[in-house]
């Protein structure tokens, strides 16, 4: 707790006991090994308490996992309310005090090193997700999913960047790189789908949108008493027509604002370019490159202070839960980050149609823009960290100097006793044992979400999908990026914060609507850039910029050459290759009707191939048998037992009646009686 004068700290537990009755009152999802040695996730609860009992570690505090404990004490500390609001969550969103999760040391650096090893490995993100919960857990798999998929767009773009080393312009196979990445990408968001189903299975958050209607609402909630047409309690509402009000009305114009101030910033950047290249008439001296270099360093400053602003905006529509939170900021900050990442080459290919300046300027936005990640998220954090465990020994190594003249006994936790005794001693100075056992933990910063790590790797992702065909080594630079994230992200966020509080999930949330308007709105990009190179930056004939059109046309009449046994084969290529004369109305049909090729493959993918694999919805169907099965039995024992009891009544009172009769039949045992 925090006061002016006061400085306590209260360490929480819970016995086994009453984490099991917590948690069949919140129905856990637990896994276990069920029938016939199978693993699956199963509901605590009366029913399913005979399979639990079988599992290993039960009765002790290892039969939870970290995770686990810690949401169901956070579900404990919860119960606590007043006014319908949980008490303690209130306090700590109002900074009034802090509720820190402890590190287990040793359970996060075996995982840790393991993740560091081999982060693909689905054991170390089933060990993420048993310390942090679900929520981390999906990030770092989509995380890994997504840089092995990186590796196909890495190798094609080198191939590229080799064969068109001396090119000037959009080649063909530029062009035919660039269609290749539409088709990776669809592809590659069917396969996260599916494996994304694969690991709610895994982990057992299937059903985690209907458990979280019934969740308490968010710490800055704010509403007004209702009886819940849901449950038939009290609860806190809020209407949604406000909340509308406040998004269209104030925060989209806001918003707007903001994108007008990124266009004036980017535009005094370009004419600062301009007047660079004027003054120094070639691109090779160092001092062109500054207006450029400055503009990328701008560009993060910006989605800094814009992320402050969405923030507040955020919390001032108040929205219920955590996931609608989530989803209302990340909507926004998409937007300003999408115009304000590529406002400026969009400006110069399609305003300027100049592809010399487009190259420069996109190998200068991605390497000054991941120095700066790297800085900004490792390096500061990690500085941090490294301060706050020095002011940490330096309070442990003054009290040890108080107790030298002692025997220095050692307890289990490795402290020495005698700090133990002068830190009772000297609550005087506001000291406690607990505050120098984890001290390390407590001062380390709160992480503030997984907003900024999403946005790298989607700044990044734009790069290498709209305008890779312009610099090969943009997937390369990207893939690279990836793989050194993918480490020290979870490096960063064991070693140089607190410990989360657990979160589940059933997946990256709205980030999975982002990656699909993502690749729609980058095909539509793609196909309106290979137009405007068509009909407007390149020159038809041979001795300009190769066209498309015309490209294809040349290719068509060296196939045509092939095929003379084949006349009908022939005859189709000898009609491609009159696209070397074709019109610039025929040249824009041939890429519309292009575009819709790659949106149907990207829908049909979609919609042909099932999202969830077989195996998946074989585990789903056993435990809906599994929990039917256990329903079953308990609805059985039940009623063996009323009708036990109710056999004991009835032969109880035809006893009775017996001896009833036989005592007034009996003028001896009547005179007795």
């Amino acid at each position: 707790a925090k006061d002016r004068n006061v400085s306590a700290i209260w360490l929480l537990s819970a016995p086994f006991d009453v984490l099991y009755k917590t948690a069949e009152s919140i129905e856990l999802n637990k896994a276990c090994m069920g029938q016939h040695g199978r693993k699956g996730f199963y509901i605590v609860s009366a029913k399913t308490h005979r399979i639990f009992c079988q599992c290993p570690g039960f009765g002790t505090r290892c039969f939870f996992t970290s995770a686990e404990r810690q949401r169901l004490i956070w579900h404990l500390i919860c119960r606590v309310k007043f006014n319908l609001r949980a008490t303690l969550p209130q306090l700590q969103y109002h900074g009034v005090l802090d509720c820190v999760p402890l590190h287990a040391i040793s359970v996060r650096n075996t995982f840790l090193w393991q993740h560091l090893r081999n982060p693909w490995d689905i054991r170390s993100l089933d060990k993420t997700v048993e310390y942090y919960g679900a929520e981390l857990g999906f990030y770092f798999a989509w995380l890994a999913h997504y840089t092995k998929w990186m590796t196909i767009p890495a190798i094609l773009g080198v191939c590229l960047f080799i064969i068109d080393f001396n090119y000037v312009g959009m080649s063909p196979y530029a062009i035919i790189y660039a269609i290749s990445l539409c088709v990776w990408m669809a592809v590659y968001l069917l396969s996260w789908t599916r494996y994304c189903n694969f690991l709610r299975v895994r982990w057992g958050v299937m059903d985690f949108d209907e458990r979280e209607i019934l969740s308490e609402p968010r710490e800055g909630f704010i509403g007004e008493k209702r009886k819940s047409p849901i449950t038939g309690k009290d609860e806190i509402h809020s209407s949604g027509s406000k909340r509308f009000l406040k998004m269209y009305l104030v925060s989209l114009p806001l918003t707007l604002f903001c994108l007008y101030i990124t266009f004036s910033v980017m535009t005094v950047a370009v004419a600062l370019q301009d007047y660079c290249e004027e003054i120094y008439y070639c691109r090779v001296s160092p001092a062109a490159y500054f207006p450029s270099i400055i503009y990328s360093c701008t560009i993060p400053v910006l989605n800094i202070i814009y992320q402050s602003v969405a923030k507040r905006l955020t919390d001032w529509e108040n929205h219920k839960t955590h996931s609608q939170h989530q989803d209302a900021l990340i909507i926004k900050l998409t937007c300003f980050h999408f115009i304000n990442n590529y406002l400026a080459l969009f400006y110069i290919f399609f305003w300027l149609g100049d592809l010399v300046r487009l190259t420069e300027y996109l190998y200068t936005l991605m390497i000054t823009s991941q120095l700066f990640s790297t800085v900004a998220e490792i390096g500061l954090p990690y500085l941090s960290a490294k301060y706050a465990h020095y002011q940490a020994n330096v309070k442990r190594s003054s009290l040890n100097v108080k107790a030298k003249k002692t025997d220095g006994t050692v307890t289990k936790d490795g402290i020495d006793k005698n700090l133990v005794l002068l830190a009772k001693r000297e609550r005087s100075h506001h000291t406690d044992i607990f505050d120098i056992i984890y001290a390390a933990d407590i001062r380390l910063h709160t992480y503030n979400g997984l907003l900024n790590e999403y946005f790298s790797v989607l700044r990044d992702h734009g790069f290498v999908i709209m305008f890779g065909w312009c610099w090969g080594l943009a997937p390369l630079c990207a893939l690279l990026s990836n793989r050194i994230q993918l480490r020290f992200d979870m490096w960063k966020i064991c070693t140089s914060y607190r410990r989360l509080l657990h979160r589940d999930a059933n997946g990256i949330g709205a980030w999975d609507t982002v990656l699909k308007v993502y690749a729609i709105l980058f095909i539509a990009i793609i196909f309106a850039m290979l137009a405007t190179y068509e009909i407007v930056i390149s020159e038809d004939g041979p001795e300009g910029a190769e066209p498309f059109c015309w490209s294809l046309g040349i290719w068509a009449e060296k196939l045509a050459r092939y095929f003379e046994e084949w006349p009908a084969m022939r005859k189709m290529f000898e009609r491609l290759a009159l696209l070397k004369k074709a019109t610039n109305e025929f040249k824009l049909l041939v890429i519309i009707i292009l575009e819709h090729l790659v949106f149907a493959l990207f829908f049909v993918l979609s919609y042909a191939i099932p999202s969830i694999p077989g195996h998946v919805r074989q585990s789903i169907q056993r435990r809906k048998y599994v929990e039917h099965e256990l329903a079953m039995q308990q609805l059985q024992l039940s009623s063996s037992q009323k009708h036990r009891s109710k056999s004991f009544y009835h032969a109880k009172r035809r006893s009775m009646h017996i001896d009833r009769v036989a005592r007034y039949s009996d003028p001896e045992l009547e005179r007795k009686a």
